[in-house]
C-alpha cells in the first residue's frame, strides 16, 4: 500500500511522532502504527485530516492506492464464500422435513450440520469484510467519485445499524423457521 509509505513520509518530512501525529488526527498512537504498517486503513474523516495536516491533496495521499483499493474489493472470494453460505443454509432447510421424515428426530442432525457449514462461510464473508477493510475503502471510492462527507457518514452509520439487526435477527428467524417446521413435520410423521 502506497498509503502507509506516504504517511511516513509525510510525518518525518513535518518532524512529528506518531503520538503527535494520533493527536492531531484524533486517534490512538497504535492506529497511526497500524496505518504505517498497512494492517489498517484510515476512514474517510482521518484521510481528510490527514490531507489537511500535510497539506497535500486526498488524491495524492492515496495515490496508487485507489487502483488497489479497487482490487481489493473484487468480489470473487467474497461472492463464492456468500454462495457457499446460502447454499448450505438453504440445504439444512430444505432437508429439515423430508431427513426428519426419514429418520424421526435423529433426522435433525443433517440439516443442522449443513447449517453449521453455512455459519462457517458466513463467518468466513464477515472476516473478509474485516481483513479487506471493505467499509473504510468503500468510503473513500464514495469520495472519490464525488460524494460528501456528510452523506458517507450517514450511510456509514446506517450500515453498521443495519449489521448489527442482521446479525441478531437472521439467526433467531432461522431457528424460529426450523422450530415451526420441525414441529410440525413431527405432526406429519406421528
Amino acid at each position: 500500500m502506497n498509503l502507509s509509505k506516504q504517511i511516513i513520509h509525510l510525518r518525518k518530512e513535518y518532524n512529528l511522532s506518531q503520538e503527535d501525529l494520533a493527536e492531531k488526527v484524533f486517534v490512538s498512537r497504535q492506529s497511526i502504527s497500524n496505518w504505517e504498517r498497512g494492517k489498517s486503513y484510515p476512514d474517510i474523516e482521518s484521510l481528510l485530516l490527514l490531507s489537511n495536516i500535510f497539506d497535500v491533496s486526498l488524491d495524492h495521499l492515496v495515490k496508487g492506492d485507489v487502483n488497489m483499493m479497487k482490487r481489493e474489493m473484487d468480489r470473487k472470494v467474497f461472492d463464492k464464500w456468500t454462495w457457499l453460505m446460502m447454499t448450505f443454509m438453504g440445504l439444512a432447510a430444505i432437508l429439515l422435513i423430508p431427513s426428519m421424515m426419514l429418520m424421526g428426530m435423529y433426522g435433525l442432525f443433517v440439516p443442522f450440520v449443513l447449517w453449521l457449514i453455512g455459519t462457517f462461510f458466513a463467518y468466513k464473508v464477515d472476516k473478509f469484510k474485516e481483513v479487506h477493510n471493505i467499509k473504510a475503502y468503500s468510503q473513500i471510492m464514495d469520495y472519490m467519485n464525488g460524494k460528501d462527507v456528510k452523506t458517507i457518514r450517514e450511510r456509514t452509520k446506517k450500515d453498521k445499524f443495519k449489521d448489527r439487526v442482521v446479525a441478531i435477527v437472521t439467526p433467531i428467524i432461522f431457528a424460529l423457521i426450523a422450530f415451526i417446521v420441525a414441529y410440525y413435520g413431527m405432526k406429519l410423521i406421528d
